[in-house]
């Protein structure tokens, strides 16, 4: 069985098999129109079933939106086995992104981490790297922040084999070419929609526009991940 559970913005839990891997977790910089992990939420997170005793603390970029040193250095010292994997150099016993692709394999997983364009000519320096995950052929893909339709993981998904899962900002399925880009190149067997803001946080209303959007997109399993928490599960079987 696999199950993400959502913490804010585009940071989950992905339960994988025996794996327990955070992605964009921790954050916790307040931005008009989205959410964060706030003092209170971060209470609840270290206690939280799906949130404890993670193996890999990921993060894709380390924007103040999705990433804090800070909690960060809580996590580690509550659970000090979990080992830190991010482009930028933080923590003295992390793994550091910095090739275009890198891959890790240890027991039945594979994580491949890809180097990809952050959205917005304006961020074309930042290092930020998209994840496959793969455990028993169930692939689950979390390309971050990437630029829409980069060719870069056009590419990427030519080769990697059929995606079960796929986690992408709400900007894939609002806009009409990230749509079509799903359908033509990501064909997720579910797609899982991130990024969104809290209910009291929504201020330009993207949530409506994702609900929208999701209807859209026809003949695909949609989900929109909307709120603290929130899990949602899969099975890894045929």
């Amino acid at each position: 069985m696999i199950q993400v559970t959502c913490s804010a913005n585009a940071g989950i839990a992905l339960q994988l098999g025996s794996l327990r891997l955070w992605a964009d977790a921790l954050h916790r910089r307040k931005v008009p129109g989205f959410s964060t992990v706030t003092p209170a939420l971060w209470e609840s997170l270290a206690v939280h079933p799906a949130f404890t005793s993670p193996d890999i603390i990921f993060y894709t970029h380390c924007h103040p939106d999705h990433f804090s040193r800070t909690l960060t250095c809580l996590a580690l010292e509550r659970w000090p086995d979990a080992k830190p994997i991010l482009p930028e150099t933080f923590f003295q016993e992390q793994l550091l992104l910095s090739g275009r692709r890198e891959r890790l394999r240890f027991s039945e997983y594979t994580l491949d981490f890809l180097r990809l364009p952050h959205e917005g000519p304006q961020y074309a320096h930042v290092a930020h790297y998209g994840l496959l995950a793969e455990h028993q052929g169930f692939r689950v893909l979390i390309p971050g922040d990437c630029a829409l339709c980069a060719p870069e993981l056009t590419a990427f998904l030519v080769e990697s084999g059929p995606i079960d899962l796929a986690l992408l900002d709400f900007p894939w399925i609002t806009l009409k070419r990230g749509r079509e880009f799903i359908q033509k190149h990501i064909r997720p067997k579910t797609l899982l929609v991130c990024h969104l803001p809290f209910a009291d946080d929504d201020l330009y209303g993207y949530r409506k526009a994702a609900v929208r959007s999701a209807a859209q997109l026809d003949g695909m399993d949609v989900r929109l991940l909307m709120e603290p928490f929130q899990q949602e599960l899969f099975s890894n079987t045929p």
